[in-house]
């Protein structure tokens, strides 16, 4: 009985990570949805990274070509920690990639966001915007791209 009682707790703990995995949220699904739909020449090239134990992230590189992008979507259980993230993360970013870089905003991309560009360049911008506890990342080959992909992640923000 004994032996029985340590073999089912045994897998219950090997298998912990799958009973305690949470739903992918819908918001995901709909960002993966869109980018078929709207931009079937960019394929999913990878999962980043393959397999996550936070199911509130996601992040995902896509290939056209020779050309790459990726994406990245964090949902924070609450707004300020989006916020004080965001904050944090453009502070780092403008202090290591963004000293070379021009930076300048979006209008109407959500609640707060920035871009980086390069100077005397269009190629490989990258954008970062807030709406409410979701922070978005968005890196492409051209600043058209790069604003084209936010906006298909944002439109679905709006529409949750």
């Amino acid at each position: 009985m004994k032996l029985r009682l340590f073999g089912f707790l045994l897998l219950i703990i090997g298998f912990s990570h799958i009973l305690l995995a949470q739903e992918k949220p819908e918001l995901f699904s709909k960002i993966e949805r869109v980018f078929q739909e709207k931009e079937p020449a960019w394929k999913v090239e990878r999962y980043y990274p393959e397999y996550t134990s936070d199911p509130r992230k996601q992040s995902i590189a896509f290939r056209s070509g020779k050309y790459q992008a990726s994406i990245d979507v964090t949902i924070w259980k609450r707004e300020k920690d989006a916020r004080d993230v965001f904050t944090a993360e453009s502070i780092a970013f403008d202090n290591t990639m963004g000293k070379r870089m021009v930076k300048g905003s979006l209008h109407g991309l959500g609640d707060e966001n920035h871009i980086w560009t390069n100077r005397d360049s269009a190629a490989w911008p990258t954008i970062k915007f807030r709406k409410g506890n979701i922070n978005v990342e968005v890196f492409a080959p051209t600043v058209a791209i790069a604003k084209r992909f936010a906006q298909h992640i944002f439109e679905q923000m709006a529409a949750i």
